[in-house]
């Protein structure tokens, strides 16, 4: 008798349990506050837990880690640096390959000098910035070089030839102020003389105070008798014009034209003066 009543009682706490847990997965699906609270509240109370366990996990993975990957992921970061030092070692030779073709195509079409003949030559030293002196190229006498004869790039004329042997000339740098042109003012019958400063492009020219000069205009090679450059060279533009009372001629600012530098070619005009 006792037996039957235990039975029914385990049957009947059974049925009240599948009830219970029917009950509630239906209450978890509609999303009922007091069980949601409910859960929230057995979470934040394991959350500690969790997160004690996986603070004291960590620096156990990452030690393990550390130690079996550091010397491959160094390997990886190495070889990834070579890379990166070819590649911007290839950008970089590929410029200078562009520039310099740059350089040759401008010396090849230089239309102001004309029908005169000229012979295109490599910098082999100086100008390194465009307060130097000189710079030396790699083509002498062999190549119908001689001294005095006009260098030019494709923007117009940076010198002349001071020195030559054989193989190689030295070019003096209108630039560096140890020489003046005789020059004309474009469209104009104004003729001066200019030099340069030794400070780089800046030259300094003069003309008869009598004559009208304005900023903006370009100077060229005079070509007069006896000249020591062929007219229609480009030198520089006008960037100030300096009046002083009493003076019997007037002072000019001028731009170079033509960079000196980091040259890598130049051309060499083959024009020699003629007698007076």
């Amino acid at each position: 008798m006792a037996l039957s009543r235990r039975s029914g009682r385990t049957r009947t706490t059974v049925v009240l349990l599948v009830l219970t847990a029917v009950t509630l997965l239906t209450l978890d699906g509609r999303g009922f506050g007091p069980l949601e609270s409910a859960r929230e509240a057995v979470l934040s109370a394991f959350a500690p837990v969790g997160d004690a366990a996986s603070g004291v996990l960590e620096p156990v993975g990452d030690a393990w880690n550390g130690a079996f990957s550091y010397d491959e992921l160094e390997e990886e970061n190495r070889v990834l640096r070579e890379r990166i030092d070819e590649l911007e070692g290839q950008l970089t030779e590929n410029q200078i390959a562009r520039d310099s073709l740059q350089e040759l195509l401008e010396q090849a079409e230089i239309a102001f000098v004309g029908d005169l003949p000229r012979v295109r030559a490599r910098v082999v030293s100086g100008a390194v910035a465009n307060f130097d002196q000189t710079l030396e190229i790699d083509k002498g006498t062999a190549a119908g070089i001689r001294r005095g004869m006009p260098v030019v790039t494709g923007r117009g004329l940076i010198g002349r030839v001071a020195q030559v042997s054989e193989t190689r000339a030295v070019v003096e740098l209108l630039s560096g102020g140890g020489f003046s042109v005789g020059f004309s003012i474009v469209s104009t019958n104004v003729l001066g003389v200019v030099r340069g400063q030794g400070d780089g492009t800046k030259l300094r020219a003069t003309v008869d105070v009598d004559r009208d000069v304005f900023a903006g205009q370009i100077l060229v090679t005079s070509g007069v008798q006896g000249s020591q450059f062929p007219q229609g060279l480009p030198i520089g533009v006008v960037t100030a014009v300096n009046e002083n009372e009493g003076a019997l001629q007037t002072e000019l600012a001028v731009e170079q034209l033509a960079s000196t530098s980091d040259l890598s070619y130049v051309t060499v005009v083959l024009w020699e003066p003629t007698a007076p």
